[in-house]
């Protein structure tokens, strides 16, 4: 059997590979952190309906000898004209094989391709969330030019009675060239797109893991670069 790594999208929940993949993601990520998986049936049945447009959501997976070794996620905003990177896993037996960086790669190509199906030259950028510590991080830093952004984000509680989850927002630059910073004003977009859009949270000023990002934006022109602490092992990213 060969030990060729293939990708492949994934575009019906009952796929066999789906749910080999959700047994991935559930290995890999915290119950803190995991979205339940009748979200991604939801996004799944929307997409075939036609109803996402002009936003657009992806699912690959990575196989190996028959098995399913990866899976990524990740969202065009079309409010925005940027991707999210939503998770991304991989097993932890095959850390280091470039499973990771390939699944990326495939997923910000569609999303690419979704800015420029919706009149925009280039996708503005690639947006991900994750744990501060985790070494992923920085990989992007160092090698994708990523800008970790300087202001305390918090993803939204996944269900009801759960907490907020602090963890660092960056951006990745498209085409080649660098970010120092952003304009607050783009950020809080951003924010306000990740909760409305991507979290399909109704109001987001109803939530106070919201409204405190907005106070710590409040006055600043431009969100720099994050410092980070030193990096501590994950076998997933959660971006």
């Amino acid at each position: 059997m060969s030990d060729r790594v293939t990708i492949a999208a994934i575009v019906e929940p009952g796929d066999p590979d789906f749910v080999a993949a959700l047994r991935l993601f559930n290995r890999v990520f915290p119950a803190a952190e995991r979205i339940d998986r009748r979200y991604f049936d939801d996004v799944m049945r929307e997409k075939r309906l036609g109803l996402l447009f002009p936003f657009n959501t992806h699912f690959f997976v990575a196989r190996r000898a028959g098995q399913v070794v990866g899976f990524c996620s990740g969202t065009y905003m079309a409010v925005v004209n940027m991707g999210f990177v939503g998770y991304l896993a991989v097993d932890p037996k095959l850390k280091g094989g470039q499973i990771g960086s390939r699944l990326r790669r495939r997923l910000v190509e569609a999303m690419r391709r979704d800015a420029r199906r919706n009149g925009h030259a280039e996708l503005g950028g690639v947006a991900g969330e994750v744990e501060t510590h985790n070494p992923w991080l920085r990989h992007l830093v160092a090698h994708k030019g990523v800008l970790a952004l300087d202001f305390d984000y918090r993803q939204p509680p996944l269900r009801p009675g759960e907490p907020d989850v602090p963890l660092t927002l960056y951006v990745e630059p498209v085409g080649g060239h660098r970010l120092a910073s952003l304009p607050a004003w783009e950020v809080r977009a951003l924010v306000y797109a990740l909760y409305r859009r991507l979290y399909r949270v109704r109001f987001p000023l109803r939530v106070r893991a919201f409204r405190t990002m907005l106070a710590a934006l409040e006055g600043r022109r431009r969100i720099g670069r994050r410092r980070l602490p030193v990096a501590r092992p994950q076998a997933g990213v959660r971006e």
